[in-house]
């Protein structure tokens, strides 16, 4: 039978490995229609599905701004086959003109489930509060064809990912958010659906892919506790400020064996300046206090940030050799739609370009480029940077 709306998630060919998680978000739409009654369909076109899959005559497409040329290459290809296309996601929801101009006919802001629900019905409806919203619809798309592993001491096992929050309390001013609350999940709506993957999927590692999981520390505790002693692993993200001793018990008590920090830079200056509400030594203590327990520990480093400079870049070099985090992933910064550097680049001292520019943050070794120009540092600059934190790290490690 012929769905109501085709959902799409475009590829990632900037991406090294671009089947590694499933696409949570057309998901969580997916779930959200069928729970009122619409058909719908899914596809990821990392995954090999194509144009000709799509088969009704609405098709949704969610994308980032690293997918938007792809996204609007679909916008196009499904206007001129006279379909109606509606879109979605963190860049639609700041760049909104822009996806009209591409052709697309109605654009959804923010966690958008519910405005297109009562947009196809054409009626209003009583939303659902986060503890109700139904969980990703894992049988839209083929949950198994998606690779990523977790590796723990004695096995190696499939995992996928999860998102137990919305947003984030905090506000960076690097980051873009999709909606400026932070809306977590209940302990039990969390835990019932890690039960509910090891039941129907077959899934004993997680992704917590929420951007900062132990923010919520009551929430946090109860969680660790009923997890403790079951046998799950799980990879988390979290900031640094909150990771003490008590929080690293819990986190290795219910089976967390890595967490990637958000770090951003090894320079006060740097963080002061973008808002991150963290300093070098909080940031130190967090990959001690994980490493003490045996947890490891990936850094999360942002190059080229309002304020960079040769200076900074040596600090953040000192940093990774005093802190020793684990391993580190090294981004390129890029003013991202939405975030109070893009939207006030003359209080950041930043100059960028936008039209027709990747903005890719994270990419294919090799491929990386920037936008973005500040204090005498060009953008040739901040790509060795990038090049040579990388390196950096490899010769502490070995």
């Amino acid at each position: 039978m012929k769905p109501d709306l085709t959902l799409i998630f475009p590829d990632s060919p900037f991406l090294e490995v671009r089947t590694m998680f499933p696409p949570l978000g057309i998901m969580y739409i997916a779930s959200y229609l069928k729970h009122f009654g619409l058909k719908v369909q899914c596809l990821d076109l990392a995954l090999g599905h194509n144009y000709e899959d799509a088969m009704a005559d609405i098709i949704g497409i969610s994308f980032t701004t690293p997918q938007r040329e792809s996204a609007f290459e679909l916008i196009r290809h499904f206007k001129r086959e006279g379909k109606t296309v509606v879109v979605g996601g963190p860049h639609p929801t700041h760049m909104k003109e822009e996806c009209f101009k591409a052709g697309a006919d109605k654009v959804f802001k923010g966690y958008g489930e519910h405005a297109l629900l009562e947009w196809m019905l054409n009626k209003k409806i009583t939303p659902l509060n986060v503890n109700e919203i139904p969980f990703p619809d894992r049988d839209a798309l083929p949950i198994h064809e998606y690779k990523q592993t977790i590796d723990g001491k004695f096995d190696s096992r499939p995992s996928t990912p999860i998102i137990s929050a919305r947003g984030c309390p905090y506000k960076c001013a690097f980051c873009s958010q999709v909606d400026p609350k932070y809306i977590p999940q209940s302990a039990d709506r969390t835990i019932s659906e890690l039960y509910h993957l090891r039941d129907v999927y077959n899934y004993t590692a997680f992704t917590m892919y929420d951007d900062a999981f132990v923010c919520d520390k009551s929430r946090f505790r109860v969680i660790s506790g009923i997890l403790r002693g079951e046998d799950f692993m799980f990879r988390c993200f979290s900031r640094t400020n909150g990771i003490d001793e008590e929080t690293c018990e819990r986190l290795v008590g219910m089976g967390v064996i890595a967490v990637g920090l958000g770090v951003e830079s090894g320079s006060d200056e740097i963080l002061k300046l973008n808002m991150k509400r963290t300093t070098r030594e909080i940031n130190t203590n967090a990959v001690k206090n994980l490493q003490k327990v045996g947890i490891e520990t990936k850094a999360f480093l942002i190059v080229g940030l309002p304020g960079e400079s040769e200076k900074t870049i040596k600090e953040t070099l000192s940093w990774i050799e005093e802190a020793r985090p684990d391993s580190v992933g090294v981004s390129i910064f890029q003013p991202l739609p939405g975030s109070s550097i893009f939207n006030h680049p003359e209080k950041y001292k930043v100059d960028f370009e936008y039209n027709g520019q990747p903005f890719v943050y994270r990419g294919k070794r090799g491929e990386y480029v920037s936008n973005v120009e500040m204090n005498g540092l060009s953008s040739q600059e901040v790509v060795c940077y990038h090049k040579l934190i990388e390196d950096f790290h490899k010769s502490l490690t070995g």
